[in-house]
């Protein structure tokens, strides 16, 4: 009983520490050389590193070196997590037999290693930030200021369009930098939630449509989409509940048949009451007024609720799973 109390403080405790570094500091300043060491800046520079050395024009062989590196970055990031915790497993008192003040030591100071890499695998601050930052800017201003949060060109978008864009960024942002990372800790412990960040971190470099990517990227694309088929509708429903809102199933009209309308976003459509659009791709609640500014500081409030009810999710499966025995590679 009482190592099992043990277990639940080491794993839920790193979650909560994370939790309170990520609400009152958030991501490292932009050119720090704490940024310059956060680990997906690691694991985005290994991949663009990689990427620029594969040769282009063959399919195959383009698809080979993706999956090849998708492997050795995602999976070299988790090994090293798992590393970290059987360490930390291996040294604190009362997870192994007798370990002398010296080993203890070591543990403290991998544990706290382990919960910054934590830290950096979810981002609620940040993204509330950049979410609210370009609003009551000048249009110029805010399209750069946009530029920065969505994947798409903004030097000719409307404001609408802008706010647009913000809305759909932060709630599709709920399922990768908080949801999934949330999820795939409280399942797998680190190592899961730093192998769920570098699949993501690739998805955001690999994981397009055009040429130079189409065949380097698309195992990544498939497993991205994959690992985020559940959390998208969890985080979808986390928003309708954080809302208090009754939600309106909205019209999706897809201007490109291939492009995909995630849950969240359907289901922030259908809370606000507002025509989201992607110009190229898709229209959604096609008979509704346009997003205003209040409609994109309505959703980051969504999303601040929705991320405390994560976690509070993720202490539960941690205390189910601990209790059935899992030990999150700590023994």
């Amino acid at each position: 009983m009482i190592e099992r109390l043990v277990l639940f403080g080491i794993v839920a405790g790193s979650l909560v520490v994370a939790f309170a570094i990520d609400r009152g500091w958030g991501d490292p300043p932009e050119g720090s050389v704490a940024e310059r060491w956060y680990p997906p800046v690691i694991v985005g520079r290994a991949a663009g590193f990689l990427e620029s050395r594969v040769a282009r024009g063959d399919p195959g062989h383009e698809r080979r070196w993706g999956a090849l590196g998708f492997v050795l970055l995602v999976g070299g990031a988790a090994v090293v997590a798992a590393a970290l915790t059987c360490l930390i497993g291996g040294t604190l008192p009362g997870l192994a037999a007798g370990p002398s003040v010296g080993a203890a030591v070591v543990g403290l100071l991998a544990l706290g290693l382990a919960v910054v890499w934590l830290k950096s695998t979810f981002a609620v601050r940040t993204l509330e930030w950049f979410c609210s930052r370009p609003l009551g800017q000048p249009l110029p201003e805010m399209r750069r200021e946009v530029s920065v949060v969505v994947n798409r060109p903004t030097a000719d978008l409307s404001e609408e369009l802008l706010y647009s864009a913000l809305i759909e960024s932060a709630v599709e942002n709920t399922t990768d930098s908080i949801v999934s990372p949330l999820l795939a800790y409280a399942l797998l412990g680190l190592p899961g939630a730093v192998g769920y960040r570098a699949i993501n971190t690739l998805d955001a470099l690999w994981g397009h449509r055009e040429p130079r990517w189409r065949y380097f990227g698309e195992v990544t694309a498939r497993v991205d989409s994959a690992v985020n088929w559940l959390p998208d509708r969890l985080a979808s429903s986390l928003l309708r509940l954080a809302s208090g809102r009754a939600y309106a199933p909205p019209s999706i009209d897809r201007i490109d048949p291939s492009a995909k309308v995630p849950a969240t976003i359907r289901t922030a459509a259908g809370l606000l009451r507002v025509r989201l659009e992607r110009r190229g791709s898709y229209v959604i609640g096609n008979a509704w007024p346009v997003p205003a500014p209040d409609d994109v500081r309505r959703t980051v409030g969504w999303v601040q609720r929705a991320s405390g009810l994560m976690l509070l999710i993720s202490l539960g499966i941690i205390a189910g799973l601990v209790d059935v025995g899992w030990t999150y590679f700590l023994h």
